[in-house]
């Protein structure tokens, strides 16, 4: 059964499909959900967000050493970016965006907050830099659509979300910004919804079992920069790179009933399992480790797996690989992962 959080949260994504028009989708290509949302204006609160502000003299080159990307494209459009730990594990994904005089806003999800800003501290030393939580004088808006980069919204921090095609803009601001009174608001679900179906991950649930920055394709999000100088991390982070070998990335997936034939696959509110954090267990291909679920959205989520598996599971003709989970209440469900179609081709 359910949990009482669980069923609201259900209840809140009917509520945004039911709004988009959307109740059930039903396509016969994995890939073909990437796009159901594209062609209309829309924007959405996104909730659970944390916002730190770094200023000072020393605030750029103080970054620059400790986090993946390269600062420079914070002082241009903003930027994602990751935190990671001494290992070169993934600590947090982030967004940096410049502000004047020497300040900079980072956007994380609300349950790194305090250990970034520890970390933060922790690194400052003797550096010209104020580190300060401005998170209740923030919110953070996502808008898409075909409208979206016509937008303009002057000082306000703000950047084109390249992560994946057509994913819109983000904005960090006091109130909502004006530019967006032409645009349809949406609840945060449907923003998730639309997240997960393109493949893209955020926050804490999906940078799972120690993920490495690759693992979370923080270099095809445009997250990491290879040419930089060093950076808490680097080391493990670049000789991942050079090697040209990440065995897992996070995937989307879609969840079905064991007994559906999932052809043709359907995204939609009627049924939502509770998946988050359990296991993937492939049937009919050899496996090191099952996957991990990250984050879910209605019967829609990203799973960390072996990406010649989900290959193998693309281009089979007799069914003989497949995928499965078992929810908290003990149902077992059928998973069927893909590539997201704006991955660089190798």
């Amino acid at each position: 059964m359910l949990r009482t959080g669980g069923l609201c949260r259900i209840r809140t994504l009917s509520r945004a499909i039911h709004r988009a028009q959307l109740h059930t989708v039903q396509a016969e290509r994995l890939a073909d959900f990437e796009h159901v949302f594209d062609n209309t204006n829309q924007f959405a609160a996104v909730g659970n967000r944390a916002v730190l502000k770094v200023s000072g003299l020393d605030a750029r080159e103080f970054l620059q050493g400790m986090q993946c990307n390269d600062m420079a494209s914070a002082n241009e459009r903003g930027m994602l970016t990751g935190f990671l730990s001494p290992q070169g594990r993934i600590v947090a994904d982030a967004f940096i965006y410049a502000l004047p005089e020497s300040s900079y806003l980072i956007e994380v999800d609300s349950r790194v907050r305090e250990h970034i800003q520890r970390m933060l501290g922790f690194y400052r030393l003797r550096a010209r830099v104020e580190i300060s939580d401005v998170t209740s004088e923030c919110n953070v808006w996502q808008a898409w659509g075909p409208q979206s980069p016509q937008l303009s919204f002057g000082s306000v921090a703000h950047m084109a979300d390249t992560r994946a095609s057509h994913m819109g803009v983000r904005v960090v601001g006091t109130n909502r910004p004006s530019a967006l009174a032409d645009f349809d608001e949406q609840p945060s679900t449907l923003y998730e919804l639309r997240r997960i179906l393109k493949g893209v991950a955020e926050g804490a649930d999906d940078f799972v079992d120690a993920s490495l920055p690759l693992e979370c394709n923080l270099d095809y999000m445009q997250g990491v920069h290879f040419g930089k100088g060093c950076y808490v991390g680097q080391e493990l982070t670049i000789r991942t790179h050079h090697r040209g070998v990440v065995r897992k990335r996070m995937v989307p997936v879609l969840f079905s009933p064991e007994d559906h034939t999932c052809v043709p696959l359907r995204v939609s509110d009627e049924w939502a399992p509770e998946l988050a954090q359990r296991d993937v267990v492939p049937s009919g291909a050899r496996a090191r480790r099952p996957g991990r679920i990250g984050s879910t959205a209605g019967n829609a989520g990203l799973a960390l797996m072996r990406v010649e598996h989900v290959e193998q599971f693309a281009v089979q003709t007799d069914d003989k690989i497949h995928f499965e989970a078992e929810c908290a209440d003990g149902q077992r469900v059928h998973v069927s992962p893909w590539l997201p179609s704006w991955w660089p081709k190798h």
